[in-house]
């Protein structure tokens, strides 16, 4: 009997280390910019553009999408915009077609990847509706400084930020803050945050319910791995690793203290952040909602499926209640 009590203690202290270590790993891995096996192995695991594999007819579409993106992003009413915060320079795409127009759009881009890459489309569409744009690259990312990845919850502060820069430009700007995946979390968790009235809506697209929830399904889609004990440790390491637990890091959390108009979208293809995730934060706003699904679209490609559907939905969304 004693051996039995022996052998199970023996087991739990190992269970236990192991899940420590694979905890502290994966923050490493997930939280850092800078990190070898990331840069090496991880990157084909965690990268959400490898959740998108496949070549398909939409390859055309996503490819001429992203010149006339990279065109507009030249342009000469484009410059480059930066601020200082917290001993990091954070870098922008200030864009202004339009100098005498009072609209003003916010775009912010995804997990890992940058402004031009994710948003420079969506930011020449926006022209198109007489929108002037602001693209920043969140801190650890793009061509700002950092190492820790905000994945949202440091981002929203950074976003508020960005936000009075818009206002300094043009005092009346009437703002639209537009999110993908990470960029859809930022504007989630800062529509919790005390904002100026010259915020008048948030377009969501393909944002996560909280860090916690993301890591859990990261844990088990790409690493094969039970979200317990491991996220429950990581949740505690993190605090300590990075200045803030993954579940605080919460969009439903921030929702439900949002009055705004918000515009949901997420494609039912979307291998990296679950779809279901939009239902969890719709549910939790207490503004005025829409959600537009597209079916079978996978991670941040709704409006390469799309594309007509797509726009005609957030600017008729946005004419309608912004």
């Amino acid at each position: 009997m004693v051996w039995i009590v022996l052998i199970l203690v023996v087991f739990a202290i190992l269970i236990i280390g192991i899940s420590i270590y694979a905890a502290n790993f994966f923050l490493n891995v997930a939280l850092f910019r800078h990190n070898n096996w990331y840069d090496k192995t991880g990157h084909k695991m965690m990268n959400p553009d490898n959740f998108n594999k496949g070549k398909s007819h939409y390859d055309l579409t996503e490819e001429k999408q992203k010149q006339q993106g990279d065109i507009f992003w030249q342009q000469s009413f484009a410059k480059d915009h930066w601020i200082e915060t917290d001993g990091e320079k954070l870098y922008s795409r200030l864009i202004i077609p339009h100098p005498e127009s009072k609209k003003w759009v916010i775009c912010v881009h995804g997990y890992r990847s940058f402004g031009q890459r994710d948003m420079a489309y969506v930011a020449s569409k926006f022209s198109e509706q007489q929108y002037n744009i602001l693209v920043p690259d969140l801190r650890a990312h793009g061509k700002s400084t950092g190492n820790i990845i905000g994945m949202g919850w440091l981002d929203r502060l950074d976003l508020l930020k960005w936000v009075q820069e818009v206002i300094a430009f043009e005092p009346t700007a009437e703002i639209v803050l537009f999110g993908g995946s990470m960029g859809a979390s930022t504007v989630m968790m800062t529509s919790g945050e005390s904002l100026p009235k010259n915020i008048k809506g948030l377009v969501v697209d393909c944002g996560y319910s909280s860090v916690y929830s993301e890591f859990g399904a990261m844990l088990r889609s790409a690493f094969k791995l039970p979200a317990f004990p491991i996220l429950t440790i990581a949740n505690v390491l993190a605090k300590k690793k990075v200045g803030y637990s993954l579940k605080e890091a919460s969009s439903v959390a921030q929702l439900a203290k949002n009055q705004l108009p918000i515009l949901f979208i997420h494609g039912t293809g979307d291998k990296f952040v679950p779809h279901q995730m939009l239902y969890e934060n719709m549910e939790a706003t207490t503004g005025v909602k829409e959600s537009l699904i597209i079916e079978k679209a996978p991670h941040l490609s709704s409006f390469i499926y799309e594309p007509e559907h797509y726009f005609a939905t957030v600017f008729e969304f946005i004419h309608r209640y912004c």
